[in-house]
């Protein structure tokens, strides 16, 4: 039986375009370690692996971008996939990003939403950091 939460979850397309939208608020909260928009969009029990393996739960990585911000030159998306599986949405995509101190890289990132409490909210976020390529 479906959890009573997502039963009523948004048609596919309404869910790809309202995902879409949070994901490039969720880009732009990265850009400015903003706390409190990932406090207001992420599940109570939301777990996140940063590309460094280290698992944290909500509190933790809210205290890590307040305690620990990354100050970035420039941070973009390319290659997003957005796909919808009913209740749960699932974004993955690469983002280079350069930081103030000139450290660059890209990322590679799967954020899982789910329709909790009449809204879309991350359950889990995954960034890999992607190895050097001599070409790029």
């Amino acid at each position: 039986m479906p959890h009573p939460d997502t039963a009523q979850a948004p048609a596919a397309a309404d869910a790809r375009s309202a995902v879409t939208a949070l994901n490039r608020q969720y880009i732009e909260a990265v850009r400015r370690n903003d706390a409190a928009w990932f406090g207001e969009h992420m599940a109570g029990d939301a777990l996140i692996v940063l590309g460094s393996g280290v698992r944290l739960g909500k509190a933790d990585f809210l205290a890590t971008l307040e305690a620990e911000p990354k100050r970035f030159r420039s941070l973009t998306v390319r290659d997003v996939t957005v796909r919808v599986f009913g209740p749960a949405v699932q974004v993955d995509a690469d983002a280079p990003w350069e930081l103030a101190d000139g450290t660059a890289g890209v990322s590679r990132y799967v954020d899982t939403y789910l329709w909790l409490d009449g809204r879309w909210q991350v359950i889990s976020a995954q960034v890999t950091w992607l190895p050097q390529r001599a070409d790029a």
